[in-house]
């Protein structure tokens, strides 16, 4: 789910696309070593309140990821080199139809080494946006998501296309049996698109208990470089898993630094979780345009694949800062609090 409040673009997939999916789907099943459908199916009952208005609806993405549905395959090229594809688009289940623009989740050809590493090219998530998915209990999707109070998700500030994703990416990805060490670097071409070239890496570390990993990626906008750069964690005791999460964006007369902090507790057959963010935008003309998130939920599962969920949210304004915690909320007036309750059900195939 984004977490905007402007509408999402909803678009329907041409029956061509579809037709070609199941014959590339079919033809390549004999090519790769490995062709696979996945997906995630995610819908909930949201209610939301902002300055008295409120608004009752059916959303989707509540619960880590949001409805999504891709083909990813690898071919084994023999001494430990392979090939691989995946393709990725988002979806809107309460109608049926397609969100955005076809693949635009993720769209990326790799070649791969057991010692080498991965070379990565297409439309992929940029290093600099990990951290806030990866370290933050609720993901960026949901009512509790970090991502509520980012400004200028998905794209960032000042015009920048590539807080998320970058388009026309070469990406290198270090192997993975070097000790727990990991790492992502990423050049992404502009194409004559202002706001779209990136270049960027993140590098970390974890042994099964603590993961840690920082990141930094620039991207010029006109005569300005917007940039990001992030640092976090994770600790899991066993009996609960702490969260923390520093985010920073600026480009010219702009600045906005987010600290999250959160827990997750297994219980039973489900977890609890909990997280309390942090937004300080600074700048000329931009006066205590800060926010507070606090988010509480429960996530039961069914199986490893389906689990029913519930989150709750609270959302601080100050000054001209007016963040929503949904797609479908009511626009937020500026100082004033946003609220946000979903009731859902994901299923991951």
């Amino acid at each position: 789910m984004k977490t905007t409040t402007t509408p999402p673009f909803r678009r329907r997939l041409p029956h061509t696309v579809a037709g070609a999916l199941c014959i590339a789907a079919s033809a390549g099943a004999t090519a790769q070593s490995s062709v696979q459908l996945f997906g995630t199916l995610d819908m909930n009952l949201t209610y939301t309140k902002s300055d008295g208005r409120s608004v009752k609806s059916m959303d989707q993405g509540g619960n880590i990821f949001p409805s999504r549905l891709g083909f990813r395959g690898t071919e084994d090229l023999g001494g430990g080199l392979a090939a691989s594809f995946w393709l990725e688009m988002a979806l809107l289940p309460d109608t049926g139809e397609v969100q955005g623009v076809g693949f635009h989740r993720r769209s990326t050809v790799s070649l791969s080494h057991n010692s080498v590493g991965e070379l990565r090219l297409g439309r992929d998530y940029t290093p600099t946006f990990w951290n806030i998915s990866q370290f933050s209990p609720f993901g960026t999707v949901g009512v509790g998501g970090s991502a509520n109070i980012v400004e200028g998700w998905p794209f960032g500030l000042g015009g920048a296309r590539t807080l998320a994703r970058a388009n026309n990416s070469v990406g290198y990805f270090l192997p993975k049996n070097l000790g727990g060490f990991y790492g992502q670097a990423m050049y992404a071409l502009p194409e004559g698109e202002d706001g779209a070239r990136y270049r960027g890496g993140r590098l970390g570390w974890t042994n099964g208990t603590v993961d840690v990993a920082a990141a930094y990626g620039v991207t010029p906008v006109g005569p300005n470089d917007y940039s990001v750069a992030s640092l976090g964690g994770t600790y899991d005791f066993g009996l609960a898993k702490l969260y923390a999460n520093y985010y920073r964006q600026k480009t010219e007369g702009d600045k906005q630094v987010n600290v999250m902090l959160g827990l997750s507790v297994p219980v039973g057959p489900g977890v609890i979780k909990a997280s309390v963010a942090r937004s300080n935008r600074s700048g000329p003309g931009i006066d205590s345009d800060d926010a507070t998130q606090y988010a509480v939920g429960y996530v039961h599962y069914l199986s490893k694949r389906t689990a029913l969920y519930g989150t709750y949210s609270l959302v601080r304004n100050r000054g001209n800062a007016a963040y929503a915690v949904a797609d479908s909320a009511p626009a937020s007036t500026p100082g004033r609090a946003a609220r946000g309750l979903q009731l859902g059900i994901s299923h991951n195939f």
